[in-house]
């Protein structure tokens, strides 16, 4: 017996030392992913998930929109190839129980077509084309991307998928759909608090965020957030926060922060200090340079 203690206290002094010895070597190296490595658990599979890790992040609202049609696949592959840490999405149900992307609940903005998404099938709006938003002319017979689609294009490129629900009734199917992709821990949930409550329900590691708008003060938010008990947080129009004490006050409380959409970089930079989680944005280029990610 004593000789097993031995060797255990043996093996955990040589763990420790071999984190150490790691941070010291790689300085850039976050602690949590030394200790999940050790653990035998990867650094996606503890509390931090999504958002761990200190690196700035961009999501590509819409996909990179001001480059592509919104919610498009041209904007989506485009936010992947310039090295985005996130890709933003908006869902809606068909009415026979399929999940598009689309803003609006309606497709008369950006496609051909007139009415609700839910009036129609899948096959019926496949019929349809995107026939606005930027640079819209460089593709042609643009169609509405499926959920499965953005999945497979954040999967591709290694991106967070951040998906905002607009109008969905199968909380089941959208979860399964995103856990079959292989992306549950690389996933944030946006939405109403009621969507939020029911995929709470459901499921526990995908982090949910309601959205803020401004006038709203940001406080509104703070009581509809706590009808959720854990791994929750508020995406801000960026104009709610006022200063860098009101993000360390939502981090206080456990709560993550995000902000939309910020498309300058001098704005960006301010609530990058304000030390935000994210920030969603239609302009600035994933690392505010240059990035193609070959993570194709």
């Amino acid at each position: 017996m004593r000789n097993i203690r031995r060797k255990l206290w043996v093996l955990m002094v040589l763990l420790f030392v071999s984190g150490i010895v790691t941070l010291k070597i790689f300085p850039n190296t976050d602690a949590r992913e030394v200790i999940a490595s050790q653990s035998g658990v990867s650094a996606q599979e503890t509390e931090y998930g999504v958002l761990s890790g200190e690196n700035v992040k961009f999501a590509a609202h819409r996909g990179y929109s001001n480059y592509a049609p919104e919610n498009s696949i041209p904007a989506f592959e485009l936010a992947g190839k310039m090295g985005f840490w996130g890709i933003e999405t908006d869902i809606s149900q068909t009415s026979d129980g399929y999940f598009v992307c689309m803003h609006n609940e309606d497709i008369d903005r950006t496609t051909d077509g007139s009415g609700a998404v839910s009036d129609y099938t899948l096959e019926e709006l496949s019929g349809f084309k995107i026939d606005t938003g930027n640079y819209v002319n460089t593709t042609e017979n643009l169609k509405i991307p499926t959920f499965e689609e953005y999945l497979e294009i954040c999967a591709r490129y290694g991106c967070a998928a951040v998906v905002e629900i607009k109008t969905i009734s199968d909380y089941d199917v959208f979860l399964n759909i995103i856990i079959e992709s292989g992306l549950e821990n690389n996933c944030i949930i946006t939405g109403g608090i009621d969507d939020l409550k029911e995929i709470r329900a459901r499921n526990s590691v995908i982090p949910v965020m309601t959205i803020g708008y401004d006038p709203a003060p940001y406080t509104d938010n703070l009581t509809y957030i706590s009808e959720i008990s854990k791994n929750r947080g508020i995406l801000y129009q960026y104009t709610q926060i006022e200063d860098k004490s009101v993000v360390d006050m939502l981090h206080q409380q456990g709560l993550y922060c995000g902000v939309w959409s910020v498309d300058d970089s001098d704005t960006a930079w301010q609530y990058v200090d304000y030390g935000v989680d994210f920030i969603v944005t239609n302009e600035i280029p994933a690392r505010l340079e240059q990035m193609i990610n070959e993570n194709e």
